[in-house]
């Protein structure tokens, strides 16, 4: 009797831990795409909408959560692993895709990365090389990643992705479905295009939720993003320029006042040039200017009501501050909270 009841239950976890298993490696199914364009005009690529984004002028990376930026940004943290897709584009100079390989290469090794094979492939219709790469990161945990590059008139066109441990072969779908979306915009074409959405309109669209009311211009679009780790709710708002956005989260102010929360928080800005105490919607606020990279300005804003922490953030291009930040400032002042 105890021998069966035990192969009963040696078999029944055996289907258990099999499951387990197949429900980890199962692939993902590609989500509905949402395009996106380089700030720079030099690019665009289809992305899974409502992936939390990080753009600059011909950069973007696009995370299937929060929590997989958080851990990409410290690979050692506890926030849950997930994966990334990068997108770029910059100028090639002098160098041959050959040269811009190697020197890619010889990044990668002084990571200790793994290297495999190049795999000729194309990007954007290009001829390009695929460089697969693993790095690392403890006895539990590796990035498996691996870029594509291309050198077409005079510019490199990069695409990447990469993974923790499983996730990457989960998610190896979405990889190459977006990979297919890559377009080059020739250089001619985007010095002569200017979408109507290049200049914040001076009509206004509204957004709300449980927590405040903003005014927005109407050529943008406001995405709500979900709630993840510290913050309650979130929306990022944007027209043409991934580099030009107004994103309003909602945190817990855990019983702190706006004094102390601000104090906590003015030391993780860098290149600081300006603070200030003021009002939003009646209540007391703090203003910070920054410059978190080249020609690009920021500026956030902190208040807290009802024990809530609502950090507005405002990113421009630097060159066009004077089409962007007056309708900036009017979104931020027209800012009411619940």
């Amino acid at each position: 009797m105890y021998s069966k009841i035990a192969k009963e239950f040696l078999a029944v976890l055996f289907l258990a831990v099999t499951f387990a298993a197949c429900q980890k490696s199962t692939p993902v199914t590609v989500p509905a795409l949402q395009e996106f364009r380089d700030g720079s005009n030099l690019f665009t690529i289809k992305v899974p909408a409502g992936w939390p984004q990080s753009a600059q002028p011909g950069k973007v990376w696009i995370y299937n959560s929060q929590d997989a930026a958080n851990r990409f940004f410290d690979p050692t943290s506890n926030s849950k692993p997930g994966v990334k897709i990068y997108a770029y584009a910059e100028s090639a100079g002098s160098k041959k895709l050959d040269d811009i390989v190697q020197q890619f290469k010889d990044e990668l090794r002084q990571e200790q990365a793994q290297i495999d094979p190049d795999v000729q492939t194309t990007l954007a219709g290009s001829p390009a090389v695929k460089i697969p790469y693993a790095l690392k990161i403890d006895s539990k945990n590796t990035v498996y990643s691996y870029r594509v590059l291309t050198v077409v008139d005079s510019m490199v066109y990069g695409y990447e992705c990469a993974g923790f441990n499983q996730e990457f072969k989960r998610y190896a779908p979405v990889f190459d479905t977006v990979q297919t979306t890559y377009h080059i915009i020739p250089k001619a074409v985007a010095a002569q295009q200017q979408p109507e959405d290049l200049i914040p309109s001076q009509t206004l669209s509204s957004y709300q939720n449980d927590y405040f009311t903003i005014q927005y211009p109407d050529n943008f679009s406001a995405t709500p993003k979900g709630a993840s780790g510290d913050i309650i709710a979130s929306v990022i708002i944007r027209g043409y320029r991934a580099d030009c956005t107004i994103q309003v989260d909602v945190l817990d102010a855990k019983k702190l006042s706006v004094d102390k929360v601000f104090d906590q928080n003015k030391g993780k800005y860098s290149n600081v040039s300006h603070t200030q105490k003021m009002q939003i919607d009646g209540l007391d606020a703090y203003r910070i200017d920054y410059s978190p990279a080249k020609s690009i300005q920021s500026r956030a804003y902190f208040v807290v009501k009802n024990n809530k922490l609502i950090r507005v953030t405002l990113n421009w291009y630097q060159p066009m501050q004077k089409d962007y930040l007056p309708a900036f400032e009017a979104a931020v002042s027209s800012l009411k909270l619940k």
